[in-house]
């Protein structure tokens, strides 16, 4: 337990939680839930923005491996250009990801110690990590629990083409891009699963998080 060999000292005072799901499980609205319970929730997503910002070395090498074509009018990171740019190029995702990835698994290795540095006793000593390809990578074993939200594949491409505005096929692409979503959920030390209305899903948040908040203070007890 604790995994100090990637947190540091962060990991003996913190149950480190990783959050994943398919696209358009209902992650985001999980967060939501989560945070509003008084959990501590860092988006690797929101990471991956962050260490790309003007004038940060990951943002220059961008510029400098993929050039100025990818900048926004406001001269910072288009994600989409970049996306569209990578998706079907094998090399350069390679390439983007030997950029960011150390970046982003730096500063969220920095955010997690300033999480335990800053522990109230009031606290719950747990904090949640939501990151899209923990499965995918095989990094479950960095963390102490895996949280795992799912959803059918209908509800999903539902989601997909009212919120996202695809089509039916470009949905179903994407999602068959994914790992199998029964491999995800094997994987999982709870799961949560998002086929029903928004309080339904809080309420099932609520109770998980339970769980999460007994087995994180077990666990500091033990430290």
């Amino acid at each position: 337990m604790g995994h100090p060999e990637v947190w540091g000292r962060a990991g003996e005072r913190l149950l480190v939680v990783g959050l994943t799901g398919g696209i358009a499980s209902g992650k985001t609205e999980v967060d939501r839930a989560l945070e509003d319970l008084g959990a501590t929730v860092i988006d690797a997503d929101a990471v991956a923005r962050d260490v790309v910002q003007p004038g940060l070395p990951a943002y220059e090498a961008c510029i400098r491996e993929f050039g100025e074509g990818i900048l926004g009018h406001d001269a910072c990171i288009d994600r989409g250009s970049l996306a569209a740019l990578v998706f079907s190029d094998e090399e350069k995702r390679r390439l983007l990801n030997r950029i960011t990835h150390p970046r982003i698994v730096a500063e969220i290795v920095r955010r997690v110690n300033e999480k335990a540095e800053n522990l109230h006793p009031d606290d719950v000593p747990a904090v949640v990590i939501d990151a899209a390809l923990i499965v995918d990578i095989g990094a479950t074993a960095i963390f102490d629990l895996l949280l795992v939200v799912t959803a059918s594949e209908e509800a999903r491409v539902g989601r997909m083409l009212s919120e996202r505005g695809m089509s039916e096929d470009e949905a179903r692409s994407r999602i068959a891009s994914q790992i199998p979503e029964d491999d995800r959920v094997e994987m999982a030390d709870l799961v949560i699963t998002n086929d029903g209305t928004i309080r339904e899903l809080r309420q099932t948040v609520g109770r998980v998080w339970g769980e999460i908040s007994e087995k994180a203070r077990e666990h500091h007890r033990q430290q």
